[in-house]
């Protein structure tokens, strides 16, 4: 026993791992962490929401993996980000077909029919998961702007689309369900007719929540506040997060009701004291997550005492910039729950740096 205890005093002391909870905002009681999350697999390094991007946010060390969701015409969830083939990341027969995705979109709105007629063949609800066979996902069009904005992310070829099913399987086997998911719904109340309906969306999803048994390591997040609402009401167990941008947060205070509630699902600020947290809160939400530029202390309070868990995430498209460490440290001084990054790498030197614990690599 004494020499037991003489082996056990000569260890070096480690920092307990934090406890990650789903929707769970972090105790001001207990020392400061933040959880990281891997956007869309860490596309700063690795082609987005592909096995690749994860296998590498898993092997730099995360807390969660985040990813959008499509759902095709033959029903199966897919991890994909646009709700149509896009030619800044597919190819097809090694070619990207358009010069960009604004290109290409400018294409479809000038040819005879208009936007919505000619996007039919394109839609991932209009296409099966053996179309979407056809496309490489590994590589970025190197003639588009979105190209310039991941200038670290390495390419590879015969890179597919993967399937929900493929990627939960690979995290849970690689971490041994240690890590969790971020999943993100993608509908448009803007565009309705380009994906299925927020009603087959959400039990679709809920299916396959249920049958892996992922509700307790889970976020679900979306930009339409109103589905959000309906799979609360389907399953009041998940921690739904509502993702919210500088634009949709304008519309909110719009005199016509209809262009107020088209991204809240009819609820209007004027219901919830004026306040977009309050009216989370009422929705059934547990996280807010506004872009990470345009979060602000007052935010970061009232949501806090709301008991909203605040996750901030990057929109380079926008900013055209990408990681910013300025602003990643003002935002973890500030206490953020988590950080939801392209980089992950550069975010575990920001918190290594302020001597915060970090997720363990697999």
């Amino acid at each position: 026993m004494r020499l037991l205890f003489f082996f056990m005093s000569t260890l070096p002391l480690l920092a307990a791992s934090p406890l990650i909870q789903p929707g769970k905002p972090h105790s001001p009681y207990s020392p400061p962490y933040i959880e990281i999350y891997a956007h869309r697999g860490a596309r700063g390094l690795a082609p987005e929401n592909t096995l690749p991007a994860y296998q590498r946010g898993l092997a730099l060390g995360v807390d969660w993996v985040d990813m959008d969701l499509g759902i095709t015409r033959d029903g199966a969830l897919i991890v994909y980000h646009d709700f149509f083939l896009n030619p800044d990341i597919l190819r097809k027969n090694d070619v990207f077909w358009a010069y960009s995705k604004e290109d290409f979109l400018r294409q479809l709105t000038d040819a005879p029919g208009g936007l919505d007629q000619n996007m039919e063949p394109y839609l991932i609800k209009n296409l099966n998961v053996e179309d979407l066979g056809d496309y490489d996902a590994g590589r970025l069009n190197p003639l588009s702007p979105y190209a310039s904005l991941f200038p670290r992310q390495e390419g590879a070829d015969g890179i597919k689309i993967p399937s929900l099913e493929e990627v939960v399987t690979m995290v849970d086997t690689t971490s041994m369900k240690h890590v969790f998911f971020q999943m993100e719904i993608k509908i448009d109340p803007t565009h309705p007719s380009w994906t299925v309906s927020g009603e087959q969306f959400i039990r679709t999803l809920d299916l396959f929540l249920r049958h892996h048994q992922l509700t307790d390591r889970v976020e679900i997040q979306s930009l339409d506040w109103g589905v959000l609402e309906k799979l609360h009401e389907l399953n009041a167990d998940l921690k739904l997060a509502f993702l919210i941008t500088k634009e949709n947060r304008a519309k909110m205070d719009d005199p016509n009701p209809a262009e107020a509630g088209r991204w809240t699902g009819g609820h209007l600020l004027k219901d919830h004291g004026g306040s977009p947290l309050q009216m989370i809160k009422d929705l059934g939400g547990s996280c807010y997550e506004p872009q990470d530029s345009e979060l602000t202390q007052a935010q970061l309070r009232e949501a806090h005492q709301l008991g909203l868990k605040v996750v901030v995430w990057p929109w380079p498209e926008v900013t055209h910039s990408g990681f910013d460490p300025k602003l990643i440290n003002k935002l973890i001084d500030w206490g953020v729950d988590g950080i939801i990054t392209d980089d992950p790498d550069k975010l575990r030197e920001c918190l290594q740096q302020h001597g915060m614990p970090l997720p363990r690599s697999y």
